[in-house]
């Protein structure tokens, strides 16, 4: 009984790190492509932003990114799903959405709409929220 309960422990931080790994991914995968497209139509004739856009883009985003990333969120969303043995997919997939959409917010300061993200940053965090949910669903939710 202990050896199962310690070994499920282990596949849950695994599988923990793993759809954070993916998760983190795609935000940067998808950051980048935002943050290049702008910066490409930001200087239309620059030919080192035509041709490397994506590359800029990507240090930018995770520049702007790195200080808020946290794991907390999707961490209470793990355990929460584990405590409660659910098993949905829906479950995984909203709960990494939302926890990863929540990241942004908490940082800003509450009461400034300013502080709020560009309605394209909120859909690249929520997508990639939404995939490391799903990849943990895969990995080790079912099983919950």
């Amino acid at each position: 009984m202990i050896t199962r309960t310690v070994f499920r422990i282990l596949w849950v931080v695994v599988s923990f790190l793993f759809a954070s790994g993916i998760a983190l991914a795609v935000l940067l995968l998808l950051g980048a492509l935002w943050v290049g497209d702008e910066l490409r139509q930001a200087a239309p004739h620059d030919s080192m932003m035509q041709q490397g856009g994506e590359v800029f883009g990507l240090v930018m985003f995770t520049a702007a990114i790195a200080p808020t990333l946290t794991v907390l969120p999707a961490l209470i969303a793990v355990v929460i799903g584990e405590v409660l043995k659910f098993r949905s997919w829906m479950y995984y997939v909203i709960a990494g959405g939302i926890s990863l959409l929540a990241v942004p917010l908490l940082v800003g300061t509450p009461g400034e709409l300013s502080t709020l993200p560009p309605p394209q940053a909120t859909a690249i965090f929520a997508t990639a929220g939404f995939t490391g949910g799903f990849v943990y669903w895969l990995i080790c939710g079912r099983g919950a």
